[in-house]
């Protein structure tokens, strides 16, 4: 028997086609059972350096969850999989991604209006004949307190017994007023026509095949709710930009695998509670050079000597400096632990203990793994010869606004950076069910496996793409703060200052959540009001782009994609900055849905700055136009300042 498929295009693969996902097509409703895994791609992946990043995502929420009641395990590092997922974007490829049925499983008779409800893998029980016309009931019984939905006979009165005949199961025919609103509809005994309304139960929040526990929270009312795509499932996807580190670049301009090595080399050091990326703190490096007994060492002196480095002047050593010898250092005693050497004596001899100590001195600092992103976008190598994954990175577009820093000064920017060709990685953790702006948000992660052994999965992609990096202007950033601190906070103190701007403003982000969180704002709206009016220049929908928003470099990052990448966003950089900025300046400052959409709806608005929400990292939440053109809740607008100099 021939399989049935739908094609689903790669580039939404992770939030139309995931586990779970329902989709309509031919008028039927369906749920996407599994994903198949990409074993090849599986191999490619540095598991060892995206692994605990992973974690930290699913464990925070699950963390959050279990505060309302939720009873699952934290995940482990152990227990959860990472895998390549299997995408076959053409039609031409043979095979297939996964596996999809029908559901829910539940229609109504059609023949002579009948409109008997039944389950369809067990067939009608109104005497007609299983080829007689048919429609499929695609509303399921939905919990929004905790998550939990169901075929809607197992929580409705559908199935019940007659109250005046009393035959048993008698209330089987659906009848309603309009067909779409639940609320409308009734059921029908089928042996003498009594009718009441139809009715949903309570959910306890317990799933009681497996008696685990959903929620804490009260007993609410199942609601109807229509089976479609992204109504009741949404993905939950995270996209890391893979921007190699000179070391991982040969004289080819090709990724060696020196970076993989590094990654699996740390997890077997050091506790799964830490992440490579604290290697680049600039705090890091201040710690481990203030550790004498770290530099006492025989073995760290001939390496310094072995990397051309002046151990004596060691404190005026750069950053690069710094993560030479600490690579150094990790991959040797990997290696010669790999040879059969003694675990112990090598970690005393090359100070792992010591590297140790001073990474849990800065575990807690306030840059995380996407503020590491961010400066590695602003600060990564570029490409000098044609390697296929060198990014290629330019701040200068080919026909520029006429005095191009001027026109950045305007809009507040202190660069635009294109980068082509670089390697995006695209992790689908787990789902969101219902409302993607409740508090906590109901997140699940994937399982795979059957029975007992299922275990959490995260499945992972990457393609090469382009992207435009925006960096705001922190003299103008810290000026806005001070203008709208009464509406962040009154105590704050950010002007005057003394040194540079960017430490003073990274500080003050650090020390306070609220003034983070305006910053986040601006960036995200900025962001939003861009890609709304991308279209017309770039070629690509919107649901062709995504974004990242880095708030500790002032800066957000629009990319594609697409699978097929026309270089939209480089044609856009070089040829219609100032189009492109002008008319995102205006739907700003003038939203269709206004006075409405800024007072009623805290300036943000289908009109103006929504997306799909598969293409916005925070479900078009964190959405406010007033942070750039002054409004109610704040009075300056980030873009009414042009002009300003300290």
């Amino acid at each position: 028997m021939p399989l049935d498929t739908h094609r689903i295009p790669e580039n939404s693969a992770f939030f139309q086609g995931h586990s779970n996902q329902f989709f309509s097509k031919d008028k039927f409703s369906f749920e996407i059972l599994l994903n198949y895994e990409d074993r090849d791609k599986s191999e490619q992946i540095n598991i060892a350096k995206y692994k605990p990043i992973f974690l930290r995502y699913i464990n925070t929420f699950i963390s959050k969850r279990q505060k309302e009641g939720y009873s699952v395990d934290l995940v482990t590092a152990d227990d959860l999989i990472i895998q390549g997922i299997k995408l076959v974007d053409n039609e031409k490829d043979d095979g297939l991604s996964g596996l999809f049925r029908l559901s829910p499983q539940a229609a109504i008779c059609k023949k002579d209006n009948c409109n008997q409800y039944f389950l369809i893998d067990k067939g009608r029980k109104c005497g007609h004949n299983d080829d007689d016309p048919w429609e499929q009931i695609t509303f399921l019984a939905f919990c929004d307190e905790c998550g939990r939905y169901v075929p809607m006979h197992l929580m409705t009165n559908i199935g019940h017994d007659c109250k005046k005949c009393f035959q048993k199961n008698s209330l089987n025919r659906l009848k309603w007023l309009k067909k779409d609103d639940l609320g409308s509809y009734s059921v029908e005994c089928i042996n003498c026509h009594y009718t009441e309304r139809l009715y949903f139960y309570e959910c306890d929040h317990t799933v009681h095949k497996t008696n685990q526990i959903l929620s804490n929270k009260p007993k609410k009312r199942f609601k109807g709710v229509p089976a479609r795509a992204q109504t009741i499932v949404h993905p939950y996807v995270v996209s890391i930009p893979d921007i190699p580190q000179e070391y991982e670049i040969d004289s080819s301009g090709r990724r060696n695998r020196d970076g993989m090595f590094l990654s699996e080399a740390f997890r077997e050091l050091f506790s799964p509670g830490l992440e490579e990326s604290l290697l680049y703190l600039p705090e890091f490096h201040a710690a481990i050079k203030s550790d004498d007994y770290f530099w006492e060492s025989r073995r760290i002196e001939d390496l310094c000597e072995e990397l051309n480095l002046n151990i004596g002047n060691k404190n005026e050593w750069g950053s690069n400096d710094v993560q030479r010898l600490i690579r150094s250092i990790i991959k040797d005693v990997k290696v010669k632990i790999s040879e059969g050497g003694n675990p112990t004596a090598l970690k005393s001899k090359y100070g792992i203990e010591k590297i140790l100590n001073a990474l849990n001195q800065v575990k807690d600092i306030g840059i995380d793994e996407n503020d590491l992103q961010g400066m590695f976008l602003l600060t990564s190598v570029s490409s000098t010869e044609n390697g296929e994954l060198v990014p290629k990175k330019r701040n200068m577009p080919y026909y520029p606004p006429e005095n191009y820093c001027d026109w950045l000064n305007e809009f507040g920017l202190k660069q635009i950076l294109h980068i082509a060709n670089f390697n995006m990685i695209q992790a689908l953790l787990g789902t969101i069910t219902g409302s993607t702006r409740r508090d906590p948000l109901l997140f699940d992660p994937l399982l795979t496996r059957s029975g007992s052994n299922k275990k959490p999965t995260v499945f992972v992609r990457d393609f090469l793409t382009e992207g435009l990096v925006f960096q705001l202007d922190f003299n103008q950033l810290l000026n806005w703060i001070d203008r709208n601190k009464m509406t962040i906070d009154p105590t704050m103190n950010i002007l005057p200052f003394d040194g540079d701007a960017e430490n003073h403003f990274r500080s003050v982000l650090s020390q306070n959540e609220r003034c983070k969180l305006a910053v986040t704002v601006l960036l995200h709206t900025y962001c939003h009001m861009l890609i709304q009016q991308s279209t017309i220049d770039t070629g690509l929908e919107i649901q062709s782009l995504a974004e990242r928003i880095y708030p500790k470099t002032a800066s957000f990052f629009i990319y594609s994609t697409s699978g097929l990448n026309i270089g939209g966003l480089e044609f856009t950089y070089d040829s219609h900055l100032e189009d492109w900025f002008k008319r995102m300046n205006e739907i700003a400052s003038d939203c269709p849905q206004d006075p409405a959409c800024m007072i009623d709806e805290d300036g943000s608005c289908n009109a103006c700055s929504y997306v799909p929400e598969f293409v916005c990292e925070r479900f078009n939440q964190d959405l406010d136009r007033s942070t750039l053109v002054g409004g109610p809740r704040f009075e300056t607008g980030y873009l009414n300042m042009s002009g300003y100099m300290p």
